[in-house]
């Protein structure tokens, strides 16, 4: 199976390469600053772009068999708003290149969804601090919204607080998960569930919470 991961240079994005190449797939990684990849390997190959530039996207999609976007915001949460914009134009190429499957990880706190807001004032988060970070929530909850309206064989990611621990392989997820404060997961199992779900059907066209 070919597929390009989106994103493939963040804390997330680079365990699905990581673990994608261990499983025998071949990846592509589209980055913006190649040199930010720390893995080479034969069935691994680069595509330097800028997600927001819809040739480029376009081009590097052509040929795959499936979609996995692991886009993030910068450190601020304020600038480099670029996950509905970029996800479109990911959506768009698969279309025109009739690519189906699409895993997109986006966040159950940062979701922007009634619920993800709810859970960061329950951890603590006030409204100003909320407004602060309004624009990044708007952009999350866009971008979910496009690909539920995309036509496409998705599956949305929400995992709770992601930590940089070792891949477990147990984990908890469903659409509507009892989550608390405190609930985390590793982006390394994050990664392990969206590879899984390149080849399973159960969960397509949902949106699923993830944590331990």
């Amino acid at each position: 199976m070919k597929i390009i991961v989106f994103g493939a240079t963040g804390k997330t994005g680079i365990k699905v390469v990581e673990q994608g190449l261990e499983q025998g797939l071949e990846i592509k990684a589209f980055v913006r600053t190649p040199g930010k990849m720390i893995i080479s390997h034969s069935a691994l190959s680069i595509s330097q772009g800028d997600v927001t530039n819809a040739v480029a996207v376009e081009d590097a999609i052509k040929g795959m068999d499936a979609v996995i976007v692991a886009l993030g915001a910068s450190p601020d949460m304020q600038s480099d708003l670029v996950m509905t914009e970029g996800t479109t134009n990911i959506i768009n190429a698969m279309k025109k290149h009739a690519v189906k499957r699409l895993i997109v990880q986006t966040s159950y706190g940062m979701s922007g969804s009634p619920e993800g807001i709810a859970f960061l004032k329950q951890v603590g988060m006030g409204e100003e601090q909320i407004a602060m970070i309004k624009p990044l929530l708007n952009d999350k909850a866009k971008q979910e919204t496009s690909v539920r309206k995309s036509g496409l064989d998705f599956l949305i990611v929400q995992p709770m607080m992601l930590t940089d621990t070792e891949k477990t392989g147990k984990y908890r997820v469903a659409e509507k998960l009892e989550v608390k404060p405190g609930d985390v997961i590793s982006r390394a199992d994050v990664a392990d569930f969206m590879l899984k779900s390149l080849t399973q059907n159960e969960l397509l066209g949902k949106t699923i919470v993830m944590a331990y």
